[in-house]
């Protein structure tokens, strides 16, 4: 299919590990959307900060944040995972070691976030009989309910907007975003991107981070 939009990643793929943002992919995705691309943002990031930067970019499209669990379009919010799952499995965890929230998790409303840190094959031994996912977002560990991942509410977020999710090319870095970026028409890991997610693009850039997705936007020839 012709592809019709973007969805991206932020946190390692718009921003350094440093947290700060490439300009020069703020201008590339301002670009792709003036020229009629439909651009949707997908983080493991809490709503209030991703709405900023949906605003501050000036996009117009949904939104996926929680690593799926929440949902934005047109000012309206959809919660699609259950936090009482990802809450029970970590009050187990917090006895078994120590653990700490991030400071965002006062605005996380479907899963639980951890400082990162604490090794992340304990930690899904520890919670194996319980009802979660654990990534590794590189950012932080999540620990969020299996109902929806960022690409089950990508595909409900293009049932919203009127497209095909395989007329959407995907680009990421990390763990969480391997569904999507196996599951859109092409999926474009940036050149920081872990083996994993490398495995299953349709091609990974040389450049990292936000010039990597603008060397992709490149390759795609929309920009």
């Amino acid at each position: 299919m012709k592809i019709r939009g973007i969805v991206t990643d932020i946190d390692g793929t718009l921003t350094g590990h440093d947290r700060r943002v490439s300009t020069g992919a703020i201008d590339a995705l301002r670009k792709v959307h003036d020229n009629g691309y439909k651009v949707i943002l997908a983080t493991g990031n809490v709503l209030p900060i991703a709405y900023a930067f949906h605003k501050m970019i000036g996009l117009d499209d949904a939104i996926v944040a929680e690593n799926g669990g929440i949902l934005y379009y047109r000012q309206k919010v959809e919660y699609l995972n259950n936090l009482l799952d990802a809450q029970r499995a970590y009050d187990f965890l917090r006895k078994q070691m120590k653990v700490e929230r991030l400071f965002t998790d006062r605005w996380r409303f479907t899963e639980i976030a951890l400082e990162p840190g604490p090794d992340i094959d304990l930690v899904r031994r520890l919670l194996r009989d319980f009802e979660v996912n654990v990534e590794d977002s590189g950012f932080a560990i999540h620990i969020e309910g299996r109902s929806y991942n960022k690409f089950t509410a990508l595909q409900r977020a293009c049932g919203l907007m009127g497209i095909d999710v395989k007329e959407l090319a995907s680009f990421g870095d990390g763990a969480n975003d391997i569904q999507m970026l196996a599951g859109c028409g092409a999926g474009i890991a940036v050149g920081n991107a872990t083996e994993e997610a490398k495995g299953v693009a349709t091609h990974t850039t040389e450049k990292k981070f936000g010039e990597g997705l603008v060397e992709g936007l490149e390759w795609l020839g929309i920009l």
